[in-house]
């Protein structure tokens, strides 16, 4: 198209060097139209093609950033799922022990097992990494929903799983570091190893186990719930991340 222009540029120009002088000011003013619409139109192609590279390299940090996401996402999944594992463990227990302080039988052994169940909890340490590079270079992405749903499922579903998960992990350290509460009749207690009473038909064990099991109780189930949603909330974000990178692919 510029080709074409600068041949009736040229042609304007030749025209105007044969002809009267009236006659040549009207094809001057023609020739600085058109140099006018040539310069115009060198313009819009540059700003198209800096366009153009602008979308590519917004598009390749955008396939990276997702990318370094559904990592995270897949990591803390298999993290998730052991925690819901092994509060899924603690509920049996927690379940089988108030029907011990309730006065059904349950043999010595029966009971310290159950109990390490109980005082077996798994860390959670938020994966976010990916996210906090998509903060900091405020990359938009293509697909609004999707940056929506990245951004709830860190500021706000992580957050809340994690003080849930917090929730299980201090009554539980309390235990430990409280020699005078349940740990005075403990022979031997190891953090998801062993558990060791002295007499599991002691009346005053009996009873600070139950005052200990049923708000943990509440603590325990309301996780398991929240961890639940969580995980299914973390598979739909990893999926609907799929599907955009096969877009951008």
């Amino acid at each position: 198209m510029l080709k074409l222009f600068r041949n009736i540029r040229q042609s304007l120009l030749n025209e105007g060097k044969t002809t009267k002088p009236a006659s040549r000011t009207g094809r001057y003013f023609k020739y600085a139209i058109g140099e006018i619409i040539l310069v115009v139109i060198g313009i819009l192609i540059a700003l198209q093609i800096n366009n153009w590279n602008e979308n590519q390299k917004s598009k390749k940090d955008e396939v990276y950033v997702l990318t370094e996401i559904l990592k995270n996402l897949e990591e803390e999944a298999i993290l998730v799922h052991d925690i819901l594992l092994q509060r899924q463990k603690a509920k049996i227990a927690i379940t089988s022990l108030l029907k011990f302080v309730k006065n059904e039988p349950m043999s010595i052994d029966s009971v310290q097992y159950y109990m390490v169940n109980v005082f077996t909890f798994e860390r959670y340490f938020p994966i976010n990494n990916a996210y906090e590079i998509l903060k900091s270079k405020g990359l938009k992405l293509s697909d609004n929903s999707l940056t929506t749903k990245i951004s709830r499922y860190y500021d706000y579903e992580q957050p809340q799983m994690s003080s849930s998960i917090l929730d299980i992990e201090l009554p539980v350290l309390k235990i430990f570091n409280d020699p005078n509460g349940l740990m005075r009749f403990f022979l031997n207690l190891q953090k998801d190893r062993q558990v060791l009473l002295k007499n599991s038909s002691d009346p005053e064990f009996i009873s600070e186990l139950s005052s200990f099991l049923l708000p943990f109780q509440d603590n325990s189930g309301g996780t398991l719930n929240k961890l639940f949603i969580f995980e299914e909330s973390n598979s739909q974000l990893r999926q609907k991340i799929t599907e955009t990178l096969k877009l951008l692919n």
